[in-house]
């Protein structure tokens, strides 16, 4: 792990028990302590927008997990805004 306080590059990590079992107590406590940060940093979930592409064909899809922001009922405007968010942050991907 970099401990110079400039991680470069994605690591992710299971939320599922066990998925940071092979860290020292040191290095869990620095991946729990950043995506709490992280998190916080986020703010609440407004939606989620997904895009399949197939050969022919794509699918987009907005959903609303439980808890979200926006939800069915919401003003079209407002899951138009978040799905612009999404689109922006897609061209931006690379």
């Amino acid at each position: 792990m970099n401990t110079t306080g400039a991680w470069k590059g994605w690591i992710s990590y299971s939320s599922a028990p066990g998925g940071k079992n092979h860290l020292s107590p040191d290095m869990r406590a620095e991946v729990e302590r950043r995506e709490a940060e992280r998190t916080k940093q986020q703010g609440r979930l407004v939606c989620e927008v997904s895009v399949r592409v197939y050969e022919h064909d794509v699918m987009p899809q907005v959903s609303f997990p439980a808890g979200s922001v926006l939800g069915v009922e919401s003003d079209p405007s407002d899951i138009a805004a978040a799905v612009a968010r999404a689109r922006d942050a897609m061209a931006d991907w690379r």
